[in-house]
């Protein structure tokens, strides 16, 4: 279905999960039963739904969408800052559980991360609130979604989708493996290295570079084991590859960049991907602004402030 999509006007639809994220900069991540000391610390307001929905908003797009929010003092006050704040007017709140989502991520000297999340009330969206957004999901442009978001709602987000004949988008992340009728409902999937080793049940050192990433998936039969599937695979300084439904391969390199954070790359990535989806078919421009998108995020500290505005990766990327 990627292979024949056409830009489209129509508002996306986001599943934008939200979480506090707590951030944490150490020397180097710890070992089992091992205590390190931080360096440096910053607290802030994502998740990977709503840095999509974000990522989508600052460059221009169109958007409707759910956001689950915890019932306590707390979670109704970080919700309602974030969508005020960013004037998000078309996003509908439903308040379910009593906490938002948590996160708390490692950044290493070298940028790198690992994060644990507990999805809170992201967890608890059920398919009667996706219900009362059928007309908008049928309407869509595209559904995006994440397993931030709870499986239950995703598939009933998809499944209207589907019916429509609207793109559906899943990021399985934080990943676990893809039920049948997960995998049935998802025309693209957006993964990083570690996601696909795991879905695909290989070593990561397969996903090394975007060739060894190709001729694995040229020989795992990816097009006839999964028909009408298309996979996009980000490899960190390697770039990133995308397998359409109809067998046809793009690539994109890597910009090179001094890494600091690189909490979120995957979401700037999606998001600018999506935007220029949206904006021209072209799929090698769509992999240039993401991997650009990417770059431009993970040179300093922080998603949310620092996800790029249209005018911001069009000039990064005329400077390459």
């Amino acid at each position: 279905m990627l292979s024949s999509f056409k830009p489209n006007p129509a508002p996306a639809f986001v599943l934008a999960s939200l979480m506090m994220a707590q951030i944490y900069f150490v020397r180097r991540f710890p070992q089992p039963g091992e205590s390190l000391q931080a360096l440096d610390l910053y607290c802030e307001t994502g998740g990977k739904g709503l840095n999509v929905l974000l990522g989508l908003h600052k460059l221009g797009i169109p958007l409707h969408g759910l956001i689950p929010c915890g019932t306590t003092p707390l979670s109704q006050h970080q919700c309602q800052d974030i969508l005020s704040l960013h004037q998000l007017t078309h996003i509908n709140r439903v308040t379910v559980g009593e906490y938002n989502g948590h996160g708390v991520a490692l950044i290493d000297e070298a940028g790198q991360n690992q994060i644990t999340v507990h999805a809170g009330a992201n967890a608890l969206l059920t398919a009667e609130h996706i219900q009362s957004q059928a007309s908008a999901i049928q309407q869509a442009s595209l559904v995006y979604a994440s397993f931030e978001s709870s499986e239950t709602a995703i598939c009933a987000a998809f499944s209207l989708a589907q019916a429509a004949g609207r793109l559906t988008v899943l990021n399985p992340s934080p990943f676990k493996p893809l039920t049948p009728s997960m995998l049935a409902l998802s025309d693209v999937l957006i993964m990083n290295q570690s996601e696909a080793a795991a879905w695909l049940q290989v070593d990561q050192s397969a996903l090394a570079t975007r060739q060894a990433a190709q001729h694995l998936l040229h020989e795992l039969q990816f097009t006839q084991r999964y028909p009408g599937k298309s996979l996009i695979l980000t490899l960190g300084d390697q770039g990133a590859i995308a397998l359409l439904d109809d067998g046809s391969w793009h690539e994109h390199a890597a910009y090179s960049t001094t890494v600091v954070d690189s909490l979120g790359a995957g979401d700037a990535f999606a998001s600018a991907l999506l935007a220029s989806l949206l904006q021209s078919s072209d799929l090698t421009r769509a992999l240039e602004h993401g991997c650009a998108s990417a770059s431009l995020l993970i040179r300093q500290r922080g998603v949310i402030d620092n996800l790029p505005t249209t005018s911001s990766l069009q000039a990064f990327i005329s400077a390459q």
